[in-house]
């Protein structure tokens, strides 16, 4: 019994040593955390190095997009691209896209207030080579698909034009013999 103790104090040490060693990463990444979001919610502008990993960057150009600080948002994703990880790449081109589809609807909105005729601006452009870019990363992303068929049917200067789809899945060509997109039978087209 006196062997099996001396073998059990020891062991317990050691797990205790290992609990607090692991309470204090703990406790410092909290502390890193905290500091990367308290720039993040104070408007970033640039990011101190050390926070320059794309997950950050990822989320300040999410906090600027809620703010509506729409310029800086659309570069904080392009700056959260990773080249070592080509699925994060590709949610940042479908982030960029979502605020440049944002902004031109806004912008279609208020012109055609004002006018009163349909209107289409650079950011629909802007948005469909995003979510383009973001299909050839990765062309299973059924939100970019999504968006990108949406874009295109509600856009006003092809509202009247059919749009049928070519042999490149992300490419859309026009055809005039109806006003709505015609889709083939694809297993990726829209949401799961």
């Amino acid at each position: 019994m006196a062997g099996l103790r001396r073998w059990i104090d020891p062991v317990v040490w050691l797990l205790l040593v290992v609990a607090l060693a692991s309470a204090a990463w703990s406790a410092y990444r909290w502390v890193q955390v905290r500091a990367i979001n308290r720039v993040i919610l104070d408007g970033v502008g640039d990011l101190p190095v050390r926070m320059a990993e794309p997950r950050v960057r990822y989320a300040a150009g999410w906090q600027a997009e809620r703010a509506l600080r729409h310029t800086e948002a659309v570069q904080l994703y392009i700056d959260a691209q990773a080249i070592d990880d080509p699925s994060r790449s590709a949610q940042a081109w479908f982030a960029v896209g979502n605020v440049y589809f944002k902004v031109g609807i806004a912008e279609s909105r208020e012109y055609e207030e004002k006018v009163g005729t349909l209107f289409e601006n650079a950011q629909f452009d802007l948005a469909r080579d995003a979510y383009r870019s973001a299909l050839r990363i990765e062309p299973n992303l059924a939100g970019a698909r999504y968006n990108l068929e949406l874009l295109e049917r509600l856009s006003p200067a092809r509202h009247m034009q059919g749009w049928l789809r070519n042999t490149d899945p992300i490419m859309l060509v026009p055809e005039r013999h109806h006003g709505w997109t015609s889709m083939q039978d694809d297993r990726k087209r829209g949401l799961p």
